[in-house]
């Protein structure tokens, strides 16, 4: 897959990919400060979140002088909080000691905090200049582990070294834990050569020089010899070079790659493989791969069974390409595209198998989020289309009466003694269609609380506060409220909506419940769970029997318009799905209503 490259602000490297990790060595302070300056100016530039970490060698305040003179905005920065200047103590260091597992965590918990808040990736440099003979042991493992680390994420790490405390073997085990490294020779910045070629062209220049002091002292046909083993070596020396240089490219490629590879044989040990496939069997199997290990060990007992029918299938000459998933070492799924092939000899015989795989976790969520919102938009839409259809409804009845009552008032045959009474039903028509308005509002408005934040609710308080509204008509029409919060009087929610919920339910069965009979409310709640269920009964005054549990029917869900407010109970229903709740109804002896609301406890 292609990659994005990132400039790092350095002449000599010029651009590169995202988990890139590279080192570059100084003698002055001076030398340090012309490669980091212009690597983290680049990096603030791009939008990339910097840290740099300093030693000894260059104070905080140093480097933030420093770096000013070539970023004159950088007070801007620091409000944006786009980079951190840090000691080596405070980065580094865990109660005075270096942890490598803490560093690591570090870094990608700082990768996390950049990705959050809109930063393309992390670049960190670290000055290594504190180190001693104690800690370096510990520190160069810390840099072996950071490769496999980063491969594939949105980092960019370089780390620098003082010539001044580094030995020739400190240089070269230094400069092989890098991709790239880079020092200055006469005057100029330059990128190293990998310590092994480096090794082995010394190599071959001592034995050249061996070679032609013999040479020297032997005869002519000594001479003759002597250059044919001269142009011998030089083809060997090409030939070398080449293979190492292809090795070096082959190796990278395959070590920078976001994908993972594992080559087994046929008899499914592992055989090569990169360390980013070693990664990832740490993170889904508990365990990195090592060569000639058996792979169905790493598997359950479902997996190993799967890889060795698919092994078959794939020796007996076919490919497979698939979709598959493993648990990870926490709660979540890691989620891989794999892609497995025969490897064939000369004769055409399957003699072992090549498997690359991609983490494609993060599509899947995004793949399961976009069906959720979609889930949503179906149902909202439908939401809607029963909205419309309660709002026709029940602004149809009183709107035909006043039109058909209007009409015959209007009527000069109508005696004026039945006008009144007409008039009289009319008003009745024009209270019902303000309540139906008033209702609509309401739901409009959803609730005037100015913050959607939770706190913790008192449920006998609220409900009390909400009875307070209807004092007056409770007392002048006997109505009764009873409640029973004793298994359960406590939520953190939303207030103002659950204010706005209890208020439309005790609204709706006072005013309904009056054109038969004065009701009685009875408001319960238990808790089952992570959920706190809450009951709201309403009777009338004569199938009310304080203590008796009602049976009647089972509970369905909320289907309106009924003979209550269609407005009101859409507004209930909206706001308990809003808190990520249910609402429920069944019908009670005598006509009477018990609605049942799912709301989450916490």
């Amino acid at each position: 897959m292609k990659q994005t490259l990132r400039s790092t602000g350095i002449e000599v490297i010029g651009n590169i990919p995202w988990g890139t990790h590279f080192c570059h060595f100084y003698q002055t302070e001076e030398d340090l400060l012309s490669m980091q300056v212009p690597f983290f100016q680049t990096g603030l530039e791009n939008n990339e979140y910097c840290i740099w970490v300093t030693s000894e060698q260059t104070t905080v305040e140093n480097a933030l002088n420093a770096l000013k003179v070539k970023v004159p905005d950088l007070d801007t920065y620091y409000e944006r909080e786009s980079i951190e200047i840090l000691s080596h103590r405070d980065w580094y260091l865990t109660n005075g000691r270096f942890e490598l597992d803490n560093a690591i965590q570090s870094i990608l918990d700082r990768l996390r905090i950049a990705l959050d808040r809109g930063f393309e990736g992390l670049r960190l440099n670290g000055d290594e200049a504190w180190m001693d003979n104690k800690t370096s042991h510990d520190f160069l493992e810390y840099e072996s582990s950071l490769n496999p680390a980063i491969a594939g994420k949105r980092l960019i790490i370089s780390c620098s070294y003082q010539l001044a405390k580094c030995t020739a073997t400190d240089v070269l085990d230094i400069a092989l834990l890098h991709e790239s490294a880079v020092s200055k020779r006469k005057g100029r910045w330059e990128i190293l050569e990998t310590p092994q070629l480096i090794e082995t062209k010394a190599q071959l220049n001592l034995e050249r020089e061996l070679l032609e002091k013999r040479v020297a002292k032997s005869t002519k046909e000594l001479s003759r010899i002597t250059q044919q083993v001269k142009k011998e070596r030089s083809e060997r020396k090409k030939t070398m070079i080449s293979l190492r240089k292809s090795q070096l490219h082959l190796k990278t490629i395959v070590d920078t790659a976001d994908i993972a590879f594992v080559l087994f044989n046929s008899d499914s040990h592992v055989l090569l493989f990169n360390e980013i496939a070693s990664y990832w069997s740490t993170l889904s199997f508990g365990v990195p791969l090592k060569k000639d290990i058996y792979f169905p060990d790493l598997l359950n007992e479902k997996g190993r069974s799967r890889f060795i029918e698919m092994m078959d299938t794939v020796l007996s000459g076919q490919s497979l390409n698939y979709e598959t998933s493993y648990q990870g070492q926490g709660d979540s799924l890691e989620w891989y595209q794999v892609s497995i092939y025969p490897v064939m000899d000369d004769d055409g015989k399957a003699v072992g198998v090549s498997c690359a795989a991609s983490n494609i976790t993060r599509d899947k969520l995004v793949e399961s989020e976009h069906e959720r919102l979609s889930g949503q938009l179906v149902q909202h839409n439908k939401d809607l289309d029963k909205f419309a259809f309660i709002l026709s409804h029940d602004l149809r009845a009183p709107l035909a009466n006043m039109l058909g009552l209007a009409k015959m008032l209007k009527d000069t045959n109508v005696p004026e003694s039945e006008k009144s009474e007409l008039e009289g039903f009319l008003f009745q028509s024009i209270e019902k269609l303000n309540d139906v308005v008033h209702n609509l509002n309401r739901i409009l408005e959803l609730d005037r609380t100015p913050s959607l934040k939770k706190e913790n609710i008192d449920l006998t308080e609220l409900v009390n506060e909400v009875s307070a509204q209807f004092k007056p008509v409770i007392k002048q029409n006997t109505i009764r409220i009873i409640t029973d919060f004793n298994r359960a009087n406590n939520i953190n929610s939303v207030r103002g909506y659950l204010y706005n919920i209890f208020y439309s339910l005790i609204s709706n069965s006072i005013i309904f419940g009056l054109q038969r009979k004065p009701p009685v409310i009875e408001i319960t709640s238990e808790k089952e769970k992570d959920r706190l269920i809450i009951y709201f009964k309403n009777f009338g005054k004569a199938n009310y029997q304080k203590g008796k549990k009602t049976e009647h029917g089972s509970y369905k869900k909320i289907s309106v318009p009924d003979k209550s407010n269609g407005i009101t109970l859409y507004g209930v229903k909206n706001k308990i799905e809003f808190l990520g709740g249910s609402i429920s109804v069944r019908t009670l002896p005598g006509s009477g209503k018990e609605f049942r609301m799912e709301l989450p406890y916490e």
